[in-house]
């Protein structure tokens, strides 16, 4: 099947989802999949590992792999706009074993982080409120994931961009409120930018730390590839899409830029871990005395934003795997509001079974579904800009040109060759940081193990005469 027979198939299939997503759904997706309690509670970790000049470093890193990825995923996803994240160009473009491969392990990481942002989220209500149990709020805040995710799509984006609007708020305040302190306004004294540089300068721990550094903030970025699986329910995708990947990049940079450029000037670097929260460092600074407060209550909203967020992705995720027959055939059925409401009961179940297991067996279970999560994030990236050079081959070779695309890679091949290549970088840091290793010593071989029982069995079915799953495609 050409791939313009198959974006054809993809508009025309009445099994398929429904486009109801308008731009700023699919925008603040990404969004509020990627800015979460990392940038609420993570960043003052990386500044006091990193010093000043070192963070910005370690997270334009980040930000540069994070461009890279949607820049090699849009080019596929305009001109095949369908759900399913990357897995459906790795089953096209790499063959059955790889889109098995990419699908399932994208869909564990998805789903192992729905139960990590629960836990998070009852935790910080138990300490708001401690009279009321932590599997009370578990309970309900699943309910409400799953009541969120089983609504129509319109109704779901509209849900999430206000969950995402409350973390942008916060942000907007806490850069207007940090330069106020920075630049003395309202009579104040301002402290200026002498942070950046009268403890030991810009880089005051050196290179090793920035380098820890640098893996902590890629993974920070994590999330920013959700605007994919909402391809496939996009309102007029040709013209949405590339403006959602703009928006939604250029929307976490500056949230990042913003919230580092305020947080490095008002909080010496040796005391940024030891403070808790920049966000409840600055309210407090200001005399607020409910600021701790005030940040919980966003973090908890932050934490189930990115929740929703995983969800959603995951859904879909599966859903297209059960379109591949690379999952049971049941989860690719939608109910009358065109929900895979199978594929959202599978999610649920596994992330209430991943709760569970944090209670009952955390040294094991848990401990290997959460330990990975940042190597499965390598692996889907690095799989991407492969499938961006084969799309690209793939496309010319049915005699299209290059200004057939409604959605350019610049610099091709040099920016998914380049994305490759810093993942492999990361990866080979993740080895040499004795703290990172575990991540890819427990999850190297779940990867190797599905790539090759997959590829097995789709050979065994080739040798019986039965067209494995990705041949009946074509």
């Amino acid at each position: 099947m050409s791939l313009k027979e198959q974006q054809e198939e993809t508009a025309n299939d009445s099994g398929s989802l429904k486009r109801g997503m308008k731009i700023h759904h699919v925008a603040m997706l990404s969004v509020g999949g990627t800015i979460g309690t990392g940038l609420f509670l993570g960043t003052g970790y990386v500044v006091q590992q990193s010093g000043p000049g070192g963070t910005f470093v370690a997270y334009a890193f980040g930000a540069l792999i994070m461009v890279l990825m949607m820049l090699s995923m849009g080019e596929m996803l305009v001109q095949i706009p369908v759900a399913g994240n990357v897995q459906v160009y790795a089953s096209k473009f790499l063959g059955y074993g790889a889109g098995f491969t990419v699908g399932w392990v994208k869909w564990l990481q998805l789903a192992v982080t729905v139960p990590t942002q629960i836990v998070a989220s009852a935790i910080i209500m138990g300490n708001i409120i401690p009279q009321v149990p932590s599997l009370v709020w578990i309970v309900g805040f699943s309910l409400l994931l799953f009541f969120l995710n089983s609504r129509s799509n319109e109704e779901y984006g509209s849900s999430s961009f206000f969950f995402s609007s409350i973390k942008v708020i916060l942000i907007v305040v806490f850069v207007l409120v940090g330069l106020g302190m920075i630049f003395g306004v309202g009579g104040s004294q301002g402290v200026g930018l002498v942070n950046y540089t009268n403890d030991g300068g810009l880089f005051p721990t050196g290179f090793s730390p920035i380098m820890m550094s640098m893996m902590t903030a890629v993974f920070a970025y994590s999330g920013a590839d959700m605007f994919a699986t909402a391809a496939g329910e996009s309102e007029n995708p040709e013209k949405n899409l590339p403006r959602a990947i703009k928006i939604s990049s250029l929307s976490i940079i500056i949230s990042y830029a913003l919230t580092l450029f305020v947080l490095v000037a008002v909080l010496p670097w040796r005391e940024a871990d030891l403070m808790g929260s920049p966000f409840a460092y600055v309210f407090a600074k200001l005399g607020i005395p409910s600021a701790e407060m005030i940040v919980n209550l966003v973090v908890v909203t932050s934490a189930l934003s990115s929740a929703n967020a995983h969800v959603f992705a995951a859904v879909r995720t599966l859903w297209s795997m059960g379109h591949f027959e690379q999952a049971p055939g049941f989860v690719k059925k939608v109910n009358k509001r065109k929900v895979p409401l199978n594929a959202l009961i599978v999610t649920m179940v596994f992330a209430v079974f991943a709760v569970a297991s944090s209670f009952i067996s955390p040294d094991v279970v848990y401990l290997f579904l959460t330990s990975f999560i940042g190597a499965a994030e390598l692996v889907v990236y690095a799989i991407t800009g492969l499938c961006a050079m084969k799309f690209r081959k793939a496309f010319l070779a049915e005699g299209n040109h290059i200004s057939d695309l409604k959605f350019k890679i610049p610099l091709f091949p040099i920016v998914p060759i380049l994305l490759i290549i810093l993942c492999i970088l990361v990866a080979t840091g993740m080895i040499l940081e004795p703290t990172q290793r575990g991540a890819l010593t427990m999850g190297a071989p779940v990867f190797i193990a599905l790539f090759v029982g997959s590829t097995l069995w789709a050979s065994m079915k080739r040798k019986v005469g039965v067209k494995a799953p990705d041949e009946t495609k074509e």
